[in-house]
Parts: C-alpha cells; sequence; structure tokens
C-alpha cells in the first residue's frame, strides 16, 4: 500500500468545499500534530496467518517506502506485542514473522509499521487460527493410516501398500522409521497419495521391524504437522520373486505346447523343446523341465534371477507336482554369489548353498548373509532322454526370523 499524507494546513480549503464546520477537528489534529505534515508509513500487502501447532507465522509483503524501520505486532485485544526491527533491501521485501505461545483457537493480529522517527502506520488487522492439544486429540482419535500389505522384493527395496483416504481428514504424509541393509537407522518423509498409493524403500533391512507414523496437517497450509503414536508393522516373511508362481507367465512359445518362462534367465541348455524351456502353455502353466520322450537331454540347464539382499537367514523353496525320474534327473536349487549365473553339475562348490531334490512334495536351501550381497537365484538341471520330468507349484525365497 501507499504512504499516506496528511495535509494540515489545508483545513479551511477543505471545510469550505465540504461546506461542513471541519475545521475544529482538523485544527485538533494539527495541534496533535504540532502543525506539520502527518506522515503515515506503508502498510504490508497481501497478509497471510499461517497456522501452527500453539504458534502462527505472519506473512505479507512491503512495497516500495524505503522509511520503514520497524513494525510491532499485537494479539490479545492489544494487551500482548512483539516488535521486531525491519531492513529494506529492494523494491518488494517480504515479512515473514513467528508469533509463538499463542492459545488454540482462532486470533486477531494488528500490525503497524514504523519510520525512524516514530511515525506509524494505520493499523492493518488480519485473522486465521492455532492449533494445539484439541486438535492433537482429534487425530489421535484418527490413528495411523492403514497399511494393507508390505512386501520384500528382489532388488533389495520394500513395498509398502497403503490403504485409500478422502482428503477431509488431513493427512499430509507418513514417516517411515526403518533400518537399511547396512544397519544404519533411516527415517523418510512419503507425501500423501490419497487413493491407490504404494511407496518403494531402496535398500531395506530385514532385521530390524519398520515402523511410521501418520502426519496430520490442520489446513492445507501450515508451518506444524501433528502426528500420531508410531506402529510397527510386521516382519517381513519372504522376498518376492519375478514369475515363480502358478500359473506361470512366458515370454514365448512354440505355439502348440512348450514355451520359455518369463522374467528368469534361461540358457540354451535348458531350451529343448523346439528352442523353448522353462513352461508349457496353459491356463495352469507351471515351472516345467522335461526331457526324453522325443526331446533331447538337459545338461547342465540353467534358469536363474538375480537378486540383491541384505543380511539375514533364507530359505530358497520348491514345490513339487511332479518328479518323475528314468535313468538320471540331477534337479538343484542353488545360490551363487554374483550375477553371472549358475555353475555347471561338476562345479557345485561353487555356489554358497545348493540342495538337490531327492523326491517328495518339498525341497529347499537354506543360507545365511552377513553384508548386503547380490546372488544369482534359480534351477541347475541334468536330465537324461529317457524320460525324465520335474514340474513345480513354485519357488519362494523365504526370509528366515
Amino acid at each position: 500500500m501507499k504512504r499516506y499524507i496528511a495535509h494540515i494546513s489545508y483545513c479551511a480549503a477543505a471545510a469550505a468545499l465540504l461546506g461542513i464546520g471541519a475545521c475544529n477537528k482538523m485544527d485538533e489534529y494539527k495541534e496533535f500534530a504540532n502543525g506539520g505534515e502527518v506522515v503515515y508509513p506503508s502498510t504490508f500487502d497481501s497478509l497471510k496467518v499461517i497456522a501452527g501447532n500453539g504458534r502462527a507465522l505472519i506473512t505479507g509483503t512491503l512495497k516500495g517506502d524505503p522509511r520503514v524501520a520497524k513494525y510491532r505486532v499485537f494479539w490479545n485485544s492489544g494487551r500482548d506485542s512483539l516488535e521486531a526491527n525491519f531492513s529494506r533491501s529492494g523494491n518488494v521485501d517480504t515479512l515473514k514473522q513467528v508469533v509463538s505461545n499463542l492459545p488454540e483457537g482462532p486470533i486477531t493480529f494488528t500490525l503497524r509499521t514504523y519510520d525512524a522517527k516514530g511515525n506509524r502506520s494505520i493499523p492493518m488487522i488480519v485473522t486465521g487460527n492455532v492449533y494445539g492439544q484439541s486438535f492433537q486429540s482429534s487425530v489421535d482419535q484418527r490413528g495411523n493410516r492403514v497399511v494393507l500389505s508390505t512386501g520384500f522384493n528382489q532388488d533389495g527395496s520394500a513395498t509398502i501398500r497403503w490403504a485409500n483416504v478422502d482428503a477431509y481428514v488431513g493427512v499430509l504424509a507418513m514417516q517411515v522409521h526403518y533400518v537399511d541393509a547396512q544397519k544404519r537407522t533411516r527415517d523418510t518423509i512419503v507425501p500423501v497419495q490419497l487413493v491407490d498409493q504404494e511407496t518403494t524403500i531402496p535398500n531395506m533391512g530385514i532385521q530390524q521391524k519398520i515402523s511410521y507414523n501418520t502426519l496430520y496437517l490442520p489446513e492445507k497450509a501450515g508451518i506444524d504437522t501433528f502426528k500420531v503414536t508410531s506402529k510397527e508393522l510386521g516382519a517381513f516373511t519372504e522376498v518376492k520373486l519375478l514369475n515363480s508362481i502358478t500359473p506361470i507367465a512366458n515370454a514365448s512359445n512354440d505355439g502348440s505346447r512348450w514355451a520359455t518362462i518369463r522374467d528368469w534367465t534361461v540358457n540354451d541348455a535348458a531350451k529343448n523343446h523346439n528352442n523353448q524351456g522353462g513352461t508349457s502353455i496353459g491356463n495352469d502353466a507351471k515351472i516345467y523341465f522335461e526331457a526324453g520322450w522325443g526331446a533331447r537331454s538337459i545338461e547342465n540347464g540353467k534358469m536363474y534371477q538375480v537378486v540383491t539382499l541384505p543380511p539375514g537367514k533364507y530359505k530358497f523353496e520348491g514345490s513339487v507336482d511332479w518328479w518323475h525320474r528314468s535313468s538320471r534327473n540331477d534337479v538343484y536349487l542353488m545360490a551363487v554369489p554374483g550375477t553371472g549365473g549358475l555353475p555347471n553339475v561338476d562345479n557345485l562348490g561353487a555356489a554358497l548353498s545348493y540342495g538337490k531334490l531327492e523326491g517328495g512334495w518339498w525341497w529347499d536351501t537354506t543360507f545365511e548373509l552377513t553384508q548386503q550381497t547380490t546372488l544369482s537365484l534359480g534351477m541347475l538341471l541334468w536330465m537324461s532322454d529317457q524320460g525324465e520330468a520335474t514340474r513345480l507349484n513354485s519357488l519362494r525365497l523365504y526370509i528366515v526370523n
């Protein structure tokens, strides 16, 4: 706003033009001003009150007038106030003043600017809200945002799937507390997405549980958030491998029966059916290898995925649907350090861990890591052409607590 200047010496002329007896009052004002010019310093524009917890932030702008030297803020019907210097740095300067120790509820502030001579501006009034224990009690009743599920991924990240929330609830974000794969304590703020929100957190550890707080904001803009008591999520139980549970998806097929499994690296030795291998075509497709009955043998056939795992203990497990041995059907579950895949059957010692299928419905291999490690995880096969089959419902990597 502009400076206001009243010329007291024009009293008589103004009274004559207006046709009213204004001189007495203006003469009184003139006497107050000692017969001189009364100068009103510029006022702040665009004043706003931004809510906080027991406090508020007053913002505004000041244009033009270089003589403004300070300002005062009054509240509680003028019984409380603060004063602060105001340094001009350009044509437009910004006011940012926090007022603390305020009661919860609506509040009105009055502001005045002052120049170096003590002249003061006309009063500026702005209103807003302050929040405190009552609002905290309301968010305590709302509680933490619901978590629908959590999962640990093969790249060492974790995924949290959140329940939908309505905008009026006032959720601003979720603060997630966890320990990473290098055993460092972490905090991360996840801004809210109201619908279909999934959060992926990289480099997650599994030896400590995740906890989180939901953060609330009472208004669209605020200088403080309110949060509820943290909630602990259950421990991870499984690392999610890609395309490892029936029905199995394929990357290509022969148009008749056989297909190459998707999301796994499969070597040529395992593709013994029209250059396809690892699964078959159908609505209930499984992980499936077969040799003989018109197909060539599989010698050092390999199927694997690369996983990155934090320190912890793991069990790599296969669920058997059908296993048939006529002559030689050697099938191993295997975990091998690095990204280079699996060794040959004559070099099993290169594996960190392996387990051979000897029949039954389940088989597994367990291993423990003391530091974050990248592994090749999969199946190694040697199957004769005398009629051998291995068909699995799933391959799963469990976290052993």
